[in-house]
């Protein structure tokens, strides 16, 4: 047996390291069924200006990315994407969601469409704040 520090590891490395704890994780949970999801916006050139994306797992969709490129920002297009992955979560059965922002992104953004704070990471990295969110579809007053 040897161990291997590795920083900068490749991504099939750490897929490698991912697929091992999904293997042994998903046979104990109620359904191993993981689906991902993105949904983009793109320009008149095609060009990807935004998008949400995330996973889709039991009865939660968890958003890892939502992003507005900054010569877009002011224009509604976060909330439509938020809504639109809501919708899609509720066509999935999904009566939650979560996601992460940091203090400097949506942390007074996500609580005006519903969203409540349920954790909070200091001085992360180093500093700074992660704020931890989830969402009750069943109670949505937003939609």
């Amino acid at each position: 047996m040897k161990f291997e520090k590795v920083f900068n590891p490749s991504d099939a490395s750490v897929k490698e390291l991912r697929d091992l704890l999904v293997t042994f994780n998903l046979p104990r949970f109620e359904t191993d069924k993981i689906e991902e999801f993105a949904i983009f916006i793109k320009d008149d050139e095609k060009q990807l200006i935004g998008g949400i994306s995330g996973e889709i797992f039991g009865q939660w969709l968890n958003i890892d990315y939502l992003v507005i490129d900054e010569n877009y920002r002011n224009q509604q297009l976060g909330i439509k994407l938020l809504t639109q992955a809501e919708d899609l979560a509720r066509e999935k059965n999904c009566s939650h969601v979560f996601l992460t922002t940091f203090g400097f992104q949506g942390k007074d953004y996500y609580p005006k469409f519903g969203y409540e704070e349920i954790f909070v990471r200091k001085n992360y990295p180093i500093t700074g704040t992660e704020h931890f969110f989830t969402k009750n579809l069943c109670n949505d007053k937003h939609k």
